[in-house]
């Protein structure tokens, strides 16, 4: 008798923990988006939410510096412009598009990351706009998961003996060079970390598993990094 309830007790803890994760997964945001244009000032795109079909979302753009990752500007809009293109490609009423105005004459030239959030949920999506050329790149961003990052530098005691020459045969930068373990990260991928665009050039001793080295130009700024952990994304093109 004792086993038996037993045996109901342990199907009624299964049971409720598979209908938890069905409800989870069923109040999960289906937030989509894209950026489709650029024009002077203007930034254009589209975001909804599948939940929600003909509920206008709130979409924020923001702009940082792939080198260094710092965030520089911040925009919210309602995504409510009517758009004949996405009513009939299916996106709910059609009425998800959205304008919002970026100054760029106040940030220097350079190259950006732009992100879009919706209903405060960031996507997995990554646009490089060269404010130079005005051309812009689509990226997916698929998350590897948390690693442990630390640093290093040309010295010998960091690069072991190697200075600036990395394994892919580059010469180490700093704010785009990364050491991996490359049984985890494939050499040549391009990675997004707090923010930065890096790019796997580089192994190390050290470097195993779930851990990347970042480059740094001095011995004084891979002890300010120290050793942090870091969410890592892959950006897919």
């Amino acid at each position: 008798m004792k086993k038996f309830r037993l045996t109901i007790c342990v199907l009624l803890t299964v049971i409720s923990m598979l209908l938890n994760t069905v409800c989870a997964f069923a109040s999960t945001p289906k937030n989509s988006g894209h950026l489709d244009s650029i024009d002077g000032n203007k930034v254009s795109g589209w975001a909804w939410n599948s939940a929600a079909p003909d509920t206008p979302v709130s979409v924020t753009v923001t702009v940082a510096n792939s080198h260094t990752g710092e965030s520089l500007l911040s925009e919210i809009a309602e995504a409510d412009i009517e758009r004949n293109d996405l009513k009939e490609s299916g996106i709910g009423n059609g009425a998800h598009g959205f304008e919002i105005m970026i100054d760029w004459s106040s940030i220097p030239d350079d190259t950006y990351m732009i992100k879009l959030s919706v209903n405060g949920t960031a996507l997995p999506l990554a646009y490089q706009y060269n404010t130079a050329t005005k051309i812009i790149k689509n990226a997916t961003l698929v998350s590897l998961g948390t690693f442990k990052t630390t640093a290093y530098c040309p010295c010998r005691s960091c690069s072991e003996g190697y200075g600036r020459l990395t394994k892919t045969g580059t010469q180490a930068t700093a704010s785009r060079t990364v050491a991996v373990d490359p049984r985890v990260i494939p050499l040549g991928s391009h990675l997004l970390i707090d923010g930065v665009e890096y790019i796997a050039e580089d192994v190390g001793g050290g470097v195993k598993g779930k851990h990347i080295d970042i480059f740094y130009n001095t011995h004084s700024e891979t002890r300010d990094h120290g050793v942090e952990r870091s969410e890592v994304y892959l950006i897919q093109s």
